[in-house]
């Protein structure tokens, strides 16, 4: 292959590793916003559950989502990084 065609299927791929991150990145950030969404809820519950085990039962709940959401935050730097090098 030429240097022209070799540097085109390179440009080609590198847009679409590119494209691929944007979209990742996008929807990650809609799945941060629901578990945030929930979070507020569950906290919400929290303050109204009048049993024990339901409380536990929410803080369980709550845990989780804490977790996931954090998670997720870290992806979303990693990739905001790699984005922006």
């Amino acid at each position: 292959m030429k240097t022209k065609k070799l540097l085109r299927k390179i440009r080609e791929l590198l847009n679409a590793e590119r494209r691929a991150q944007i979209a990742k990145y996008e929807s990650l950030e809609e799945v941060l916003q629901k578990l945030q969404t929930k979070e507020v809820e569950l906290r919400a519950k929290l303050e109204e559950a009048a049993g024990k085990g339901r409380r536990r039962e929410i803080l369980r709940k709550l845990e989780v989502v804490e977790a996931q959401r954090k998670k997720g935050e870290k992806l979303k730097k990693e990739i905001k990084d790699l984005r922006d090098t």
